[in-house]
């Protein structure tokens, strides 16, 4: 049985979706975690999004597979402290596609950590959860509620001492587009999640409605669903469905993978 995560069921006069938004973004944030790489300067620059699944004994962080191949290249980590990085190492998984990326549609990235990276990380709060929580090919795509969670790289600040950075998490909602549209973009709604984009209609800190940054840097976010409206019993409940991994500023769309692929290189992985 697939597993997730409960929301508390606000108090009569409240806007449910708000409050989910809120609980949700306070959630996800222990599992997911921004991604640096070091720029000319010798400082951190914030490179992508991931989040810490756990499954057999093993964990792995994550990820776009665009993301991943940075780590690859150049090397990538993340702070196990406020003062303390971790490079990346372990087993890494990928989509294919690597020398032609920007047509890698399904761009999933999945390191298997080594034991000397694995969460907990409790000075940062962060921590791995339950491949359960994953819920694979949700269908149909409409008449659900969306919010992907991350890191954008305008928000992140890196201090004099060029040692400790500064990030702030963002929560994005919008509604699916129609699974009719779907082919017009290229995408089918088995394999991804796509989700219109309107950056009036983003959420900050303590669930704090604003204006959203541009989501460079929030590729390799989770995507979760709230609820679903044809649910009747409306439960205060959500699941990650999806992997954000692209954003197509021209036709204002963000989507992401499903991911039964993350689920599928997990299983292979083991």
């Amino acid at each position: 049985m697939l597993g997730s995560i409960g929301l508390t069921v606000p108090e009569d006069g409240l806007d449910p979706l708000d409050a989910s938004i809120e609980q949700a973004t306070e959630v996800l944030l222990k599992f997911s975690i921004p991604l640096y790489q070091t720029d000319r300067e010798g400082r951190p620059s914030l490179n992508g999004t991931g989040f810490f699944v756990k499954a057999g004994g093993k964990t792995f962080l994550v990820s776009a597979a665009h993301v991943m191949d940075t780590a690859k290249k150049h090397g990538l980590f993340f702070y196990a402290t406020p003062g303390k990085v971790r490079h990346l190492s372990g087993r890494l998984l990928r989509s294919r596609g690597e020398e032609d990326r920007e047509n890698d549609l399904i761009d999933i990235g999945i390191l298997e950590l080594s034991n000397e990276s694995v969460p907990p990380y409790p000075e940062v709060e962060k921590f791995a959860m339950d491949i359960s929580y994953l819920r694979p090919r949700f269908r149909p795509r409409t008449a659900k509620h969306y919010i992907f969670i991350g890191f954008p790289a305008t928000k992140s600040e890196v201090s004099n001492q060029r040692r400790e950075v500064t990030v702030t998490a963002y929560a994005f909602r919008n509604e699916p587009i129609d699974e009719g549209s779907y082919a017009a973009h290229g995408l089918n709604p088995d394999t991804h999640i796509a989700l219109k984009l309107d950056l009036n209609r983003g959420f900050g800190p303590g669930g704090i409605k604003r204006h959203f940054p541009k989501p460079q840097g929030m590729s390799g976010s989770p995507i979760i669903v709230l609820f679903d409206e044809n649910d009747e019993s409306q439960s205060r409940v959500f699941s990650v469905v999806g992997v954000a991994t692209t954003y197509r500023k021209a036709s204002r769309l963000v989507f992401g993978t499903d991911v039964g692929y993350v689920i599928d290189a997990i299983e292979h992985a083991a």
